[in-house]
């Protein structure tokens, strides 16, 4: 082994895995790779998945692609100095790169984050952009390495005689011994686990065509290897299997929720069913106390953070979510489409069993890019979606329920004592407590016309400031209706014997209606 210092395991098992071996993090210029000593031909472009990693321009690893922002490696790969490498953003510049012979050829992007594994030579990095066209897929294995079967190892190491290879190489290695957090690995035939090789993965291929990620190349005794002396060509690598759960959990993810402040200072927080989150960074146009959102982004601790309530969420991605009823059309090019407020909405998703042509549907998404062959509207990312709710009021002033009279042509009053199709309407969620009301008379929105100083009546296509109520729910159970157009409470004027109208400061019993389902 000459002069080379070697380095033990942090953790030891059987024979195998209580011998020495040599790190693996080689120079950033050589990006040194794996390789089948005696030069085999590269790893077959199906194994695209597999990628480099170059630590401050210093080092260089191995990695493999999780998904389109993450990618597992060597904890050693990220060490600077003597300082071991913690949760966060990495300690100096680093960056990921594909091969060249995926999609459009060779990408280099940015790590922004590090999730560090403690109990093993494990990172996860999150990339600062999505890498994608990337052929092939590795998933994280459940089952746990056992003693004699064979695994693929694939890696960006030096071969037998190439420093600087293009593309990665690859060899069959069998198992020798197995522990709670390591195996060691023997090439089955020839090969040879280089510098470079750090946070290579292992692969597991399966009779049925499909791969599953076992391990990664953590330490080898390199010998076959450019440069190498020694002879022996044992390894070790760190386990992945069963871990899905830990790496799930660091995953891209979006959450949907509204924005609140919270207790601390300059902190914002969203709860997302028994969770919360506290969020950190995006379009602080969007991502703002009181406003309902859409964000992406990942789980990023942090023990240098202020705002210490909740699970720290970076934002990536963040819109505003909006709320559009109306029934959904076929457009010219067969797109479903949804005229709301006067603008026209391409609907992307949403179960087709409910999003379909015809269906008079309440929606709620974000505006998107249209990415298909269909231009017709505005893209609208449909995250939910439901019939909206038919509704019938029934005055507290008289005890009748309020007509759209006239089939819409007149005031609405409250002078029915059945509900047909006149007194009913569709309640539209606009959002903080803010509703409109549609009628089934006319299908036109109901509004406090002239700001208000005039009667309430179904006649506008286009929702605005005078169509929007605040609902308010009494203590008795009813409801009551504040115009956004003069901030006045509706009422049933004159006992009900006049049409509605937004004209009382305060609530009384001609104000207050029940609100009924249909």
């Amino acid at each position: 082994m000459g002069t080379r210092k070697l380095r033990p395991l942090v953790r030891r098992g059987t024979a195998l895995l209580a011998a020495l071996s040599v790190g693996l993090a080689g120079l950033a210029t050589g990006d040194e790779a794996f390789a089948v000593a005696g030069g085999s031909a590269p790893a077959d472009p199906a194994y695209g998945y597999v990628i480099k990693v170059n630590v401050g321009g210093q080092r260089g690893c191995s990695g493999i692609r999780l998904e389109a922002q993450l990618v597992a490696t060597s904890k050693e790969c990220f060490q600077v100095g003597s300082a071991t490498p913690v949760t966060g953003p990495p300690a100096v510049a680093s960056t990921v790169s594909t091969r060249p012979d995926q999609g459009l050829g060779a990408k280099t992007v940015a790590v922004d984050y590090l999730f560090v594994r403690d109990d093993r030579n494990l990172v996860l990095a999150h990339l600062a952009t999505a890498v994608t066209g990337l052929r092939g897929d590795a998933p994280v294995s459940a089952t746990a390495p056992a003693a004699g079967e064979t695994l693929r190892v694939l890696g960006f190491g030096r071969t037998s005689g190439e420093w600087v290879p293009d593309l990665p190489h690859t060899g069959q290695f069998s198992v020798q011994d197995v522990s709670a957090t390591v195996i060691g690995i023997a090439p089955t035939a020839d090969g040879a686990i280089c510098k470079g090789d750090a946070g290579g993965p292992l692969i597991r291929e399966k009779s049925d065509g499909t791969a599953e990620l076992v391990a990664l190349v953590s330490t080898s005794w390199q010998g076959g290897c450019l440069d190498a002396t020694g002879t022996r060509r044992d390894a070790v690598a760190t386990r992945l299997d069963g871990l899905a759960g830990w790496i799930n959990q660091y995953r891209e993810a979006a959450l949907t929720g509204v924005v609140e402040a919270g207790t601390e200072s300059g902190c914002l927080i969203m709860r997302v069913g028994a969770a919360t989150y506290n969020l950190v960074g995006g379009d602080g146009a969007v991502v703002k106390a009181g406003e309902t959102v859409h964000v992406t982004g990942y789980q990023a601790p942090s023990s240098t953070g202020t705002c210490t309530v909740g699970i720290r969420f970076q934002v990536t991605g963040a819109d505003t979510v909006r709320t559009l009823t109306g029934t959904v059309t076929v457009g010219i090019e067969r797109c479903l489409l949804l005229t709301f407020g006067g603008s026209s909405y391409q609907l992307i998703g949403g179960n087709p069993a409910v999003v379909k042509a015809g269906a008079r549907l309440t929606v709620t998404g974000y505006v998107v890019p249209i990415v298909s062959a269909c231009q017709q509207g505005t893209g609208f990312r449909v995250l939910s979606a439901a019939p909206p709710p038919q509704i019938s009021l029934r005055a507290h002033a008289n005890n009748n329920y309020v007509s759209a009279d006239n089939a819409g042509a007149s005031p609405l009053i409250a002078n029915r004592a059945a509900i047909g199709q006149w007194e009913l309407f569709d309640e539209i969620d606009l959002g903080n407590g803010n509703i409109a009301l549609q009628a089934h008379a006319n299908n036109n929105y109901v509004t406090a016309d002239n700001a208000g100083a005039s009667p309430l009546i179904a006649n506008r296509a286009v929702l605005g400031t005078w169509e929007t109520f605040l609902l308010i729910h009494n203590a008795d159970g009813s409801i009551s209706l504040k115009a956004q157009a003069n901030g006045d409470y509706v009422t049933a004027d004159s006992a009900g014997a006049g049409p509605l109208i937004a004209n009382r400061t305060a609530i009384g019993p001609w104000e207050e209606f029940d609100l009924i389902t249909s």
